[in-house]
């Protein structure tokens, strides 16, 4: 399940387009504020009144609108008209025939509000919103030039080329955004698994508790000899088979051929059977066992019952068909035993299938066995960005920054040359070049080497560029050096954090604005600076909090993704535990089962009997108090040891009483070497008693032997050895673990 945002939309995307709205409003109407000030401002200003009227009308609305910073269409819709007037009212602002030649109130407002549009809405709206801008520019502009002239008019031009970068950028937050929800909600789900994990091993429990309080209890009065009447003891061992028979106490093996297997049950019948169908079909043996269970009740019924000339049995990829010939019955009716309702239709329920049995009197009788699918992994592999999308797009952008910053080169340079003949220009460009392919190591290889030397380059272009350039020509498109070195910068800031980034960026406008003033400390050159400020590195500064945008993203991913691999590696873990479990668990009762079915039948209770009752109970409380640490490593390391023993015949008691604290290991091996030893030199039995407490672990061996030799491994413990018991008692403390007597 994904999480989601008050709109209904995946939290992540409503999260990244709610700070993308947020930076575009902020952005447009900063730039409408601060334009529209500066050009009120400019004492040699063109603007007609009604212009001046407008301006100041669109400074007071941004100023509301950056007080509220409402998201509200409505708003919005008042921010594109406005912008709308603007552009039409070119002829009132800046009646000049070559106002397109340097920054202007009209350009810096429609460029902006064409950025930030295209990152706030879809892709549809800010295609037609941008057409609208460009359509009323050009309205306004063939006011002032004419129709013929509008060829000049370049950022008629740029309005598409920005529509198409802020498209691609909204296009890049909502591909991260999928990946991140996608992230969170794998996460949920394998949180989710980690709960029916846990909840299923809480119920293992709770069946194993039963089988404590019943079995365990009845095998105990039986090891020990209590004189219980014959009949009692009968009824106590029915009413633990009847307890034992709603599990499935044998584990089965991991596959099963089933149609080998339903063979086998059908060569005992005296029906004639014939198979259809797959000759082979293997399944996982908890699937397959409860079939094959469920198909020898139906073969037994047809044989005893159905005095059918032919059973058709036919095997396909997920059920069993038995169909016979026989006699029939009517399904409605009452029945007595149980041999449909539960060992058929019941055995297919509890393994997760389903079972249909159909028939009629004289029509024989059809019995369906569906099994359930196989079990999936209940946490599944982190798909989250396999393919590390969101760096991938991150990367992408950068490259597309690069891209941008060269053509801007290309685009910029040679008509400055052309108007200037300053021949530093093309090899300024040149620098200006190298220095931004410099990023190219640091975007695909995190390798910034020449990341600081190339940023020095550029500063060295920002300062000599206006420096060189004739006097005359320092406000206009000759200073190419205002806009192109912030894009030549941009590749270069990516792997900075955000806001030294922008700092970054600000230092080398100031540095390159100085230059230009010291130079022309007119109002005019002020009033270009304050514009280009506005526009220009306003949309630069947009850019890098975008990419801090998308590392944020990135950041998020990686961290949902290491979760997401710390759920999955422990329920794999947890799955393999609880198969080990499990299979202790059916072994053990498949060992109680026989005492349980000789004491219904009232066999005679001899010291043999009484010996496997004894250790079959010590088996059930050791699983039991094993129960709750049974997934501690150092339990893992113990259970090992515990089985080499009882396969050697030892009488075998274990007893853990407190919580296992962690254990790293160190501490685990410094345990379970010397209790190796100490088992090695056991002859009859062993008393291994676990301790635990908040940070230390308390391991009491006794074992009888027929040696006097204290093991080797124990020569630096004080062990204390009674005839032919030898005691030691090993700690886990802190980083080091001790043995002493």
């Amino acid at each position: 399940m994904a999480t989601s945002g008050i709109s209904g939309e995946p939290a992540a995307r409503h999260q990244l387009m709610t700070r993308a709205a947020m930076v575009g409003l902020l952005m447009r109407n900063t730039v409408n504020l601060g334009v529209a000030l500066i050009s009120l401002a400019d004492p040699a200003t063109l603007a007609l009144p009604a212009g001046k009227w407008l301006l100041a009308v669109l400074a007071a609305w941004s100023l509301f609108r950056l007080l509220t910073r409402s998201h509200r269409p409505v708003w919005l819709a008042v921010d594109y008209t406005l912008v709308l007037a603007v552009c039409l009212a070119l002829p009132a602002l800046v009646p000049a025939a070559d106002f397109f030649a340097s920054n202007t109130a009209p350009q810096a407002i429609a460029g902006t509000a064409v950025v930030s549009i295209a990152v706030s809405v879809s892709t549809s709206a800010s295609v037609l919103m941008t057409a609208g801008i460009a359509a009323a520019y050009a309205c306004g502009a063939a006011g002032v030039i004419g129709w013929e002239d509008l060829s000049s008019v370049t950022a008629l031009y740029y309005f598409a080329v920005q529509c198409a970068t802020a498209s691609t950028i909204r296009y890049m937050l909502l591909r991260s955004a999928g990946i991140i929800d996608r992230a969170r909600s794998e996460r949920e789900d394998a949180e989710v698994a980690r709960r029916v994990t846990d909840a299923v091993r809480d119920y293992d429990r709770e069946q194993l508790a039963l089988l404590h309080d019943t079995a365990a209890s009845t095998l105990l009065m039986v090891g020990q000899g209590s004189p219980l009447p014959a009949r009692r003891l009968a009824a106590q061992a029915r009413r633990d088979l009847r307890a034992l028979n709603h599990g499935a106490w044998v584990a089965p093996p991991p596959r099963v051929e089933l149609v080998a297997a339903l063979q086998e049950c059908a060569s005992h019948l005296s029906t004639p059977v014939r198979f259809h169908g797959r000759e082979r079909l293997w399944l996982a043996g908890e699937a397959a066992y409860p079939v094959v269970g469920a198909a020898r009740e139906a073969m037994n019924n047809v044989d005893r019952h159905a005095r059918a000339s032919q059973l058709r049995i036919t095997v396909s990829d997920s059920f069993v068909r038995l169909q016979d010939d026989g006699i029939g019955f009517d399904v409605d009716a009452p029945r007595r035993g149980h041999g449909i309702d539960d060992s058929i239709v019941g055995r297919m329920t509890r393994a997760g299938g389903r079972a249909r049995v159909s028939s009629s009197p004289g029509a024989g009788t059809v019995t369906e066995l569906y099994w359930a699918p196989p079990p999936e992994t209940a946490v599944g592999p982190a798909t989250v960005d396999p393919d590390r999308l969101v760096e991938r797009t991150r990367t992408r952008y950068g490259l597309a920054l690069i891209a941008y910053a060269l053509v801007n080169l290309a685009v910029t340079v040679p008509p400055a040359y052309a108007s200037s003949h300053t021949l530093a220009d093309p090899a300024l460009a040149g620098v200006a070049a190298i220095a931004t392919l410099a990023s190219v190591p640091g975007i695909l290889r995190q390798r910034w080497a020449f990341a600081w030397p190339a940023g020095f380059c550029l500063l060295a272009v920002a300062i000599a560029q206006p420096a060189l350039i004739p006097h005359d020509l320092l406000i206009g498109y000759v200073h190419w050096a205002q806009g192109a070195v912030g894009w030549c910068l941009l590749p270069l800031l990516l792997a900075l954090p955000t806001r030294t980034g922008a700092a970054t960026l600000a230092a080398f406008w100031v540095v390159n604005s100085a230059v230009a003033i010291s130079r022309d400390p007119s109002a005019a050159m002020l009033v270009n600076i304050g514009l280009g400020t506005a526009s220009i590195l306003g949309v630069q500064l947009f850019a890098l909090i975008f990419n801090g945008l998308m590392r944020d993203a990135a950041e998020v991913v990686e961290a949902v993704t290491r979760a997401h691999r710390r759920l999955l590696t422990r329920d794999r873990i947890a799955q393999a535990l609880h198969t080990e479990y499990e299979r202790r668990y059916a072994n053990i009762v498949d060992s109680v089962v026989p005492l349980l079915q000789a004491l219904t039948r009232g066999d005679h209770v001899d010291s043999t009997m009484q010996r496997r009752a004894r250790a079959e109970c010590r088996r059930l409380r050791t699983l039991f108090d094993q129960a709750g640490a049974f997934d501690h490593p150092l339990m893992q390391r113990i259970r090992p040891l515990i089985d080499d023993a009882e396969a050697r015949d030892l009488d075998v008691a274990v007893d853990l009483s407190g919580s296992l604290p962690h254990l790293d290991d160190g501490q685990i091996t410094a345990l379970i070497t010397p209790l190796t030893e100490l088992l090695d030199h056991a002859s009859t039995s062993v008393r291994l008693v676990l301790a635990g407490a908040d940070d230390q672990v308390e391991v009491s061996v006794v074992v009888d032997t027929t040696s006097d030799v204290v093991p080797a491994g124990l020569h630096g413990a004080e062990v204390v050895v009674s005839g032919r018991e030898l005691w030691c008692l090993i700690r886990a403390h802190g980083q080091q673990a001790t043995a002493s007597s």
